[in-house]
């Protein structure tokens, strides 16, 4: 079956909300990614990613039809892609469906980021008109490839079986996975009973920067602590991430049913091409493939928008708030921020539609559905932000409370004032 298009806002609404409560709209959980000092998104697209493929070919060996679009393995510019998109994710703390999360969030450097990234999918677009282009597309592509072999030929019990192994291996690197640099893993912690000091340091940690210039907060229902309070503590397997997880990872495998997928950097090309280069190629190629995209971005912005006011309460309205990793490096200094936003974010964009895919395209839907692009995907991204972040960021501190040059929270300044 193929979804109408309007219902990819119900499935954007869902992935901006679960993503904003993760805290992906703050650039520095991200940043903290790359300098591989906070694990949150690895485990957590992990689990996903098990949940998923599980399902996902659980159904199709029952017989139910699916729509698999995993995305296709051309070595060269998955590769270079691969690798600027960590670089600018690195400097930016951003990537296309975070972007968009932070902009609902109310993030004054998502404004700067945003016409980064639009200038970065254009220039892709004039680039893969060129010889060098289509020579970055077409040389060593070896196609649509899974863990099973070609997507054109699979086995269904074959493929469930591996969808049983792989998601496994995944759950369980998950449990041996320290989510904090020089934490304990989740099952170190289900073994000993106990949390770490510094994982106690580094979640209070997170806590505190998730909040600066947040709104005050309101009587937190139950359910309202539970998940708040759960999100920056070092378990993967705690309840709110667990279930969030689980939950995005059965929504990628329902996408793919409904002849979708999660994909967020698409919009950005199909928008500059609509507009502006209508008759290049990559244009045409995108106008041919897009799906509800655009308003599955449009959901992810919404999404995220009700969560940081309604649940999470970190709505920042627009204020100078900048990463603590970044200004313990630059200084609180909005110029350049505002310019690492612009130059990190047309970087990672860039590389995105070179790759043809990014976090949720590559990652989360080729994650779900074990393509081999993903993996190399991932390996090239990773290389690309550590590298990157060591040069940009060096040794400097990322701790919110030991250099904290921001402006104060909303929260902390009604304090101050006896509020």
């Amino acid at each position: 079956m193929t979804a109408p298009l309007w219902v990819g806002l119900f499935f954007g609404v869902l992935f901006g909300g679960v993503g904003e409560i993760w805290g992906l709209g703050n650039p520095e959980t991200l940043i903290r990614l790359a300098r591989w000092k906070d694990r949150l998104l690895v485990g957590c697209l992990a689990v996903a990613s098990a949940v998923g493929a599980v399902i996902l070919y659980g159904l199709y060996a029952l017989g139910v039809s699916m729509h698999f679009s995993p995305k296709p393995v051309y070595v060269v510019g998955v590769t270079l892609g691969g690798v600027l998109f960590g670089a600018g994710m690195a400097v930016s703390g951003y990537v296309p469906g975070s972007e968009l999360m932070a902009l609902g969030e109310g993030r004054r450097d998502a404004l700067y980021a945003l016409p980064g990234g639009l200038l970065g999918a254009a220039a892709w677009t004039v680039l893969y008109q060129s010889a060098p282009g289509h020579w970055l597309v077409h040389t060593a592509n070896y196609g649509d490839l899974v863990a099973s072999g070609s997507i054109q030929h699979i086995r269904p019990m074959f493929t469930v079986l591996i969808a049983v192994i792989y998601a496994i291996a995944l759950l369980l690197a998950t449990a041996v996975l320290p989510r904090y640099q020089g934490g304990k893993s989740s099952l170190a912690q289900a073994v000993s009973g106990l949390v770490d000091a510094r994982d106690r340091e580094a979640t209070s940690d997170t806590a505190a920067y998730l909040a600066e210039g947040a709104l005050p907060p309101c009587r937190p229902s139950r359910l309202r602590r539970s998940i708040i309070g759960d999100i920056p503590n070092s378990n993967f397997y705690s309840p709110a991430k667990l279930i969030t997880s689980a939950v995005i990872g059965a929504a990628v495998a329902l996408a793919i049913l409904l002849h979708q997928i999660f994909g967020e950097s698409t919009t950005y090309s199909w928008l500059v091409g609509r507009l502006f280069l209508p008759h290049f190629d990559d244009t045409q190629k995108v106008m041919r493939s897009i799906g509800w995209e655009p308003l599955s971005d449009l959901g992810t912005f919404l999404g995220a928008l009700l969560a940081a006011v309604v649940v999470s309460r970190h709505y920042q309205g627009l204020q100078p708030v900048i990463p603590p990793s970044w200004r313990n490096r630059f200084g609180d200094g909005a110029t350049k921020r505002a310019v690492g936003s612009f130059g990190g974010f047309f970087t990672m964009m860039f590389g995105a539609r070179m790759a043809d895919g990014c976090t949720s395209g590559h990652l989360l839907s080729g994650g779900v559905q074990m393509a081999a692009s993903a993996w190399l995907f991932a390996v090239a991204v990773f290389a690309g932000m550590v590298t990157t972040s060591r040069v940009f960021y060096g040794n400097c501190p990322p701790t919110a409370s030991r250099v904290n040059r921001g402006r104060p929270s909303r929260h902390s300044r009604a304090q101050d004032n006896g509020g």
